[in-house]
């Protein structure tokens, strides 16, 4: 089929569509777009348009357009910028305004564009993705895909979705910033803003009412605990060199810090605004509502009948025939536990925090059920290279001695009355360089078995249709949202959002290159 060629002459200068086989290509030079004759036409042709096409090179240029033209232009039309080529529409969008409303409606903001080439793959049919996982991972992915057009089945070999560790009953937006601006620090901090702009436009604006469903995301901040000399000095580097803008982190003394958690505490802390709680269960299940996602339980991808399929579960088991179970991955062990406290328990209640709390573990807010009873969440444990799931007596009471060195009056007092108590074990995974693992699988598997599966899971390698989405550690909330959307624009062949060094950091096929260099086994990890 081929498709018309679209031609947008702005003076001398132009933007273009042009057919090419099965791709559509989008060609824009950015200096000329700037060209004084080229501006009244521009603003002519913006008309009725809800999106514009634009990318600005330049400081000066921003601050031009910023001076000369800001009462003419939609406010949108100003700040950071973004294209989007989707369903051979092209739509380039300039915002510039706050920088916290630079990634409102898009993810990618590109450093330097004088002129810009940018091909996405353009089918006649919208292509068919499987995603094996339906955590936190494969849920955030298939939204991603299924709201640019994607087909999209996920596939859960459990008996219901959301049963690893994106099933426990509360979970912590939060990240522990470090003072070195390392590129685990850099996708942390850049996952974690972007996390907290997409809970803000997914949850922020409904209002919970006794009779309506309670939104999954409780914007309450999280605080930073220093309940250790070690924990202490680095707050007070962090306050003292200025690392980070007081609107994303700031230091409290002790007094400070329990009145803005509504809790008695004993030591300092750092407040991190943007952090809060979710349900992830009810995350997942919103992210896969929203879409007309196909969810498959107790099946898995036997055929390769597929444009991509992505690997997004948690640390490979028996029987994940797709699974990187040639990836230096390792399973860590995590128990919480949850207590059920009558809400009329008023001296229980006043002693329970409205913001997480992050410490040696972690003391969620309460959550409040329909029957008028609310949870008390606190944990969790961290056990390496463990993947029972079994309940553990000895890590439920090291959950217990952590509540009590962070609120004592209240684990004094929920010790003193009949409570109900749950535990629950789940597995998340790492590397072993402690970064995600998203991208295409390109090195192909090398497994010594030739069964059907094991030669699946090659043509899917070999044919760049396999991808992998795991490794987030204890961080899946904050790193999911802006992960699935890197990924879905890799699978999609659009524009990605972060910058190479960062999407070198994650892809699957890092150990591999450094085995090459260094000449270590891939398996063994090594940092690099």
């Amino acid at each position: 089929m081929a498709f018309p060629l679209l031609l947008l002459a702005l003076g001398s200068r132009f933007i273009e569509t042009a057919p090419r086989t099965s791709r559509l290509y989008c060609r824009a030079r950015v200096s000329h777009l700037l060209a004084p004759e080229a501006l009244s036409e521009l603003l002519e042709w913006l008309g009725d348009a809800q999106q514009f096409s634009h990318l600005l090179p330049s400081t000066s240029s921003r601050q031009h357009i910023m001076r000369d033209f800001q009462r003419e232009l939609p406010l949108p039309f100003f700040a950071s910028q973004r294209l989007v080529l989707a369903d051979g529409r092209v739509v380039l969008d300039l915002l510039v305004s706050k920088d916290s409303a630079s990634l409102a409606c898009g993810p990618w903001l590109p450093e330097q564009l004088d002129g810009c080439r940018i091909t996405r793959r353009h089918d006649i049919k919208a292509p068919r993705i499987a995603i094996l996982g339906s955590g936190l991972a494969g849920c955030n992915l298939a939204h991603a895909l299924a709201s640019r057009g994607a087909r999209v089945s996920v596939f859960e070999r459990s008996a219901l979705a959301h049963t690893g560790a994106s099933g426990n009953r509360q979970g912590a937006l939060y990240i522990k910033p470090a003072l070195a601006w390392s590129r685990e620090n850099r996708l942390h901090v850049l996952s974690y803003q972007f996390a907290h702009r997409f809970y803000q436009r997914q949850f922020g604006r409904e209002s919970h009412s006794e009779a309506g469903p309670r939104p999954p995301w409780q914007h309450c901040g999280v605080l930073h605990l220093a309940q250790n000399e070690r924990e202490r000095a680095r707050m007070s580097q962090l306050h003292q060199q200025a690392v980070y803008p007081e609107r994303f982190i700031r230091s409290l003394s002790f007094r400070d810090a329990a009145r803005l958690a509504g809790a008695d505490l004993d030591c300092p802390a750092a407040a991190m605004p943007q952090g809060g709680t979710l349900e992830p269960a009810k995350l997942c299940e919103h992210l896969l509502a929203a879409h007309d996602i196909q969810v498959l339980t107790h099946q898995s991808v036997q055929t390769g009948d597929w444009d991509a399929v992505v690997w997004a579960g948690g640390h490979p088991q028996a029987g994940d025939e797709l699974a990187p179970t040639h990836l230096p991955l390792r399973p860590i062990r995590g128990q919480i536990s949850s207590v059920c406290i009558a809400a009329d328990n008023t001296l229980s209640m006043a002693q329970m925090p409205n913001q997480v709390l992050s410490g040696d573990g972690y003391v969620m807010p309460p959550l409040l059920n329909t029957d008028s009873t609310v949870w008390l969440t606190f944990g969790a444990s961290y056990a390496v290279n463990r993947s029972d799931r079994g309940i553990s007596e000895e890590e439920m009471s090291d959950n217990s001695r952590q509540l009590a060195r962070t609120l004592p009056e209240l684990a004094a007092q929920l010790d003193s009355t009949g409570i109900s108590r749950e535990e629950r074990a789940a597995i998340r995974c790492a590397s072993t360089d402690y970064m995600p693992v998203v991208g295409n699988a390109r090195i192909p598997h090398g497994r010594n078995s030739a069964s059907q599966n094991h030669s699946l899971a090659e043509t899917l390698c070999q044919e760049g249709r396999l991808w992998y989405m795991t490794a987030f550690g204890s961080k899946g909330l904050a790193l999911a949202p802006l992960l699935a959307e890197q990924l879905a624009c890799a699978i999609l062949a659009e524009p990605t959002p972060l910058e190479p060094d960062l999407a070198e950091g994650i892809d699957p096929d890092r150990w591999a290159r450094r085995a090459a260099l260094k000449g270590y086994s891939p398996s063994t990890g090594g940092t690099g």
